[in-house]
């Protein structure tokens, strides 16, 4: 009789394991997680150079130059440090992860170019007064406008990727920026 109420409880504990979910729910990608952290650290640390915008004395319109100028220079290296960033942590391991970091490459690449140029065309500006001045900076106004639009920068071409978005939102250093 023993037997019989022991194996009618197993044979119980049996359905009962057999009535939940088809599947266990899918283990989180810890090796995407910390790929994703290493690289919002890099990113984390890209805007804070980013964010350190120069002090520009308009009336002097040779500082403000050379102001300007220096700042575009330190962008153009925070670009590069944060690519070194990206790249040093090689492809993240989720499907497609080469080619998503290839895309966040790419626009990173394109900014970083755009920056450049405006600082090579605002470095040999002619500036001699306030109103030749204001022109260089305009000429260079597209480099600023695709700087903007790029702040969402690689993490948007990152978090494209389905995969690298659950690990972005699980990341402590990628939850505390802003926009990632």
């Amino acid at each position: 009789m023993r037997a019989v109420l022991i194996a009618g409880a197993l044979a119980g504990l049996a359905v009962l394991a057999g009535c939940g979910p088809d599947k266990a729910a899918p283990e989180e990608n810890a090796a995407a997680i910390t790929w994703s952290e290493h690289v919002c650290a890099a990113v984390r640390d890209g805007g804070a150079k980013l964010s350190q915008l120069p002090g520009v004395d308009a009336s002097d319109v040779g500082k403000a130059r050379e102001g300007l100028v220096t700042y575009l220079a330190s962008l153009s290296q925070a670009l590069t440090d944060l690519g070194n960033g990206i790249t040093r942590e090689g492809p993240p391991p989720v499907a497609d992860g080469q080619a998503t970091v290839d895309r966040a490459m790419d626009t990173l690449n394109a900014t970083r170019s755009s920056v450049d140029e405006a600082r090579t065309a605002l470095e040999s500006a002619p500036v001699t007064d306030q109103a030749s001045f204001e022109q260089a900076v305009r000429g260079a106004s597209d480099a600023f406008a695709k700087l903007g639009t790029a702040t969402e920068g690689p993490t948007k071409d990152l978090t494209n990727n389905p995969e690298l978005a659950k690990a972005f939102e699980k990341a402590p250093t990628c939850q505390a920026l802003d926009g990632a």
